[in-house]
């Protein structure tokens, strides 16, 4: 498999995306990496050279499998805070900040989503009630996300004036129906997709994060400019474009023409020349699996 086909976001990341341009990288802004993966398979084919090797082999997995059998695995205590900031929150009854509720998810979700695999049953179902309103995967798709639609509801109940802002803006850009993408990343395998570099949407985007962050700034700083970033970062060095040279170079043009003032636009202007010269190393029509 392509490197570009892993993923190393999970749900406090937001500085790096699955495209062509994503290989693995050691360190984040926040949280410990995770690899966004598929659950392995049940069977695994072993290509032996000799009948000894197989049975080294054979040894070797059967010597393992009860150390692993008998080894439970914990459920991060961080789990265990979120819910209980969020049943804080509802019987609060007042119209409270969701923020540190929202925080105390998003810190849970990395350690999370690192167990996840080697949870009992059990214990997966009791992470995903005490995870109430995040998605908790591990099927095709190992992954801990907010649900934007369930924090929306619960902004316009008790959140703030800063609550309901912020979430209209997430809900564009980290949509439900997207998984575990952002709204400008196009999936196109289990782990990876393509960037979505033409017409207004990157740059739409982006402003709706600079006016929240104007409007706003001590209110969920971290994850709005986490946004921020990552949009940059797809703009100044994403590789993999879902669309021709003409329309990658028009959606950058569109970007260039709104903030034309910006510190990264120099950058963005030098790669839209290169598109145009035909030296670019865009990878376009891109298909990252």
């Amino acid at each position: 498999m392509d490197a570009c086909a892993w993923c190393d976001r999970d749900a406090s990341d937001r500085t790096r995306l699955p495209t062509s341009n994503n290989r693995r990288h050691p360190e984040r802004s926040r949280g410990t990496p995770i690899l966004l993966r598929r659950r392995p398979t049940a069977a695994y084919t072993i290509r032996c050279l000799s009948v000894a090797a197989c049975c080294a082999i054979v040894a070797s997995f059967e010597s393992f499998a009860p150390a692993r059998a008998n080894a439970a695995e914990e459920i991060p205590v961080a789990v265990a805070n979120y819910a209980a900031s969020l049943d804080a929150l509802l019987k609060s009854g007042g119209k409270d900040s969701i923020e540190p509720v929202f925080e105390a998810g998003m810190q849970a979700a990395p350690s999370l989503q690192a167990v996840l695999p080697d949870l009992s049953e059990s214990q997966f179902q009791q992470v995903q009630r005490q995870m109430q309103g995040f998605v908790v995967a591990r099927h095709e798709m190992i992954f801990v996300r907010p649900s934007v639609e369930y924090f929306k509801s619960l902004a316009r109940k008790v959140g703030s004036k800063a609550d309901r802002a912020f979430f209209e803006v997430y809900e564009r850009t980290e949509p439900d129906a997207n998984g575990a993408f952002p709204a400008y990343i196009q999936q196109q395998t289990d782990e990876s997709g393509c960037t979505r570099f033409d017409g207004k949407l990157l740059t739409d985007l982006y402003r709706g994060w600079l006016t929240f962050r104007t409007a706003y700034p001590d209110d969920y700083a971290p994850e709005a400019q986490g946004e921020i970033d990552s949009i940059e970062t797809e703009l100044r060095s994403g590789i993999c474009s879902c669309e021709n040279a003409k329309k990658t170079a028009a959606g950058l043009q569109t970007f260039v023409d709104a903030f034309p003032d910006l510190p990264i636009t120099p950058k963005i202007k030098n790669r839209i020349a290169q598109i145009r010269s035909g030296k670019s190393s865009f990878r376009f029509n891109c298909h990252a699996g």
